[in-house]
């Protein structure tokens, strides 16, 4: 995978995230009595409900999938993807901080998936402050810790 691809791939997976939000603005109510959607309530085992941070935090991700898609429309601007990465980053490692610490309200499965998802969004957040070099892209590739990238010889 090249660089740019995985760039691509990083901020569609924000864009995605940021966009699941949006139930959050306009519904905020059942957003935060069903929240994730799979039948169970996360929010509401946190406190009561509270429609204003609840709107706000639903439009901050918002905001940040606005200019998330703005870094998608221009993958090659460094600068660009690195400014999007680094909000992201800042946001989810303390979001992530925030729920290891509180993760006792939850059931084993839930505290899988909880910091699983979270620690998936950090290392994408983190992987965008990654440069890329538009003219030789198609030389680079994001290779694994073996250094091989996936590909086998012989």
């Amino acid at each position: 995978m090249t660089l740019l691809t995985m760039r691509r791939t990083c901020l569609s997976v924000l864009i995605v995230n940021g966009l699941f939000h949006v139930w959050g603005y306009f519904a905020p109510k059942t957003w935060y009595e069903t929240f994730p959607g799979f039948g169970d309530g996360w929010l509401t085992r946190l406190g009561p409900y509270n429609e204003h941070l609840v709107a706000d935090t639903a439009a901050m991700f918002l905001a940040m999938t606005v200019l998330t898609t703005a870094a998608l429309c221009h993958p090659k601007d460094n600068r660009f993807a690195q400014v999007t990465g680094a909000s992201w980053l800042a946001f989810n490692v303390l979001h992530l901080l925030y729920h290891v610490q509180h993760l006792g309200m939850y059931s084993v499965w839930e505290k899988v998936t909880l910091v699983s998802f979270l620690s998936l969004l950090t290392i994408v957040s983190a992987l965008l402050l990654i440069p890329v070099s538009p003219a030789r892209d198609t030389d680079r590739t994001f290779q694994g810790a073996d250094g091989g990238g996936g590909r086998h010889s012989g």
